[in-house]
């Protein structure tokens, strides 16, 4: 439609001055635009003088003329035609109109991210925990363990001589890794007061394994010892902790540290201790350590029934698993690794 072809547009009017509508028309006329309102003298303005505001979805569209009078309509279509065609802000109106097409695209959108996360993101982690030096994983213990002694543990009160009968079990599990996974790491024993972390124990990245007073002193059971020392290395040796710690950062972040951007953001990020303490083992990750430790302790000479053992105390204690939780049930963690045992895993 062309203008001044006679099109009538239904809307509001403003006068200039007043907060008041009416009723009125605009249409086109000889000299441009004829405003023709039940409250007011017909008003003539020249095209010049006018504005059409741009679509914003579907509220109103306002004509704002140089005196101050506004003229406001729902009729979208019908005041583009009076005023001249706006491909531009039609196209971009058409855009904001739902169209039953959203669904696949927004469908679209959710399958790539599910892909991503799927596909791209575990095998992004698995080159990034790859390309990790050692120097950065030892500095990421480092960091850690400051923030842990500093929030959490305390020193340890264990005798030399316990910390020395234990230590011995942990070098015995050492020389049953194979030599890439012994020499690949910076493999070391610690022991602190954990405090409110009760029987525990944790690995970090770079071959640090911490083990709480309360392990010692609620069981004094070398075979358990020796499980759940060989399950922390497990965690180490398949670098379990470095692979939640940069699933947490995201993509972007990874493609930059595979890229060799190791710039002061991402160092903030892969230094700082307190992000690896907010993280958990995934299900897979503490079953996979869970036969990693079987085999470990049974190779080193002990008995696995003392991690089992463990893990039927944890299921006493009430620690739940199931669907709900990042670990596996306890009680069913105890059942396998009798299973594993017996067929010598």
């Amino acid at each position: 439609m062309t203008v001044g072809d006679g099109t009538k547009v239904q809307g509001r009017a403003f006068p200039p001055g007043r907060a008041a509508a009416s009723t009125a028309i605009l249409m086109a006329s000889d000299n441009g635009l004829r405003l023709v309102s039940d409250s007011d003298a017909p008003h003539d303005f020249a095209r010049t003088d006018a504005r059409l505001s741009d679509p914003v979805g579907r509220t109103s569209r306002r004509v704002s003329f140089a005196d101050g009078t506004l003229f406001e309509t729902d009729d979208h279509a019908g005041i583009e035609a009076l005023m001249g065609s706006r491909p531009s802000a039609s196209l971009l109106h058409r855009s904001e109109a739902f169209s039953p097409r959203l669904i696949g695209v927004v469908a679209a959108s959710v399958a790539g991210i599910a892909l991503i996360c799927l596909y791209a993101l575990p095998a992004l982690v698995a080159v990034a925990v790859w390309s990790t030096p050692q120097s950065v994983r030892a500095t990421i213990d480092r960091s850690t363990l400051s923030i842990m002694d500093r929030a959490v543990f305390d020193e340890t009160a264990l005798s030399e001589d316990t910390q020395a009968e234990i230590r011995t079990v942990y070098n015995h599990l050492l020389a049953e890794l194979p030599d890439n996974e012994r020499t690949r790491f910076e493999h070391g024993l610690l022991f602190r007061d954990g405090g409110g972390m009760g029987p525990n124990a944790a690995a970090l990245p770079g071959g640090t394994v911490i083990m709480t007073d309360a392990l010692w002193s609620e069981f004094q059971d070398i075979d358990l010892i020796a499980g759940v020392l060989g399950h922390e290395l497990g965690h180490v040796t398949e670098q379990h902790g470095l692979s939640q710690l940069y699933r947490s950062l995201g993509i972007y972040v990874l493609v930059a540290l595979i890229a060799g951007d190791t710039g002061p953001i991402i160092e903030d990020v892969l230094l700082e201790g307190g992000v690896l303490l907010s993280l958990r083992h995934s299900r897979q990750h503490e079953r996979e350590a869970d036969e990693k430790g079987v085999r470990l302790t049974m190779d080193a000479g002990y008995d696995p029934e003392g991690m089992a053992r463990f893990f039927d105390w944890a299921a006493d204690q009430g620690a739940q698993g199931g669907w709900a939780s990042t670990h596996p049930d306890p009680g069913e963690r105890a059942d396998d690794i009798r299973e594993a045992a017996r067929d010598g895993t």
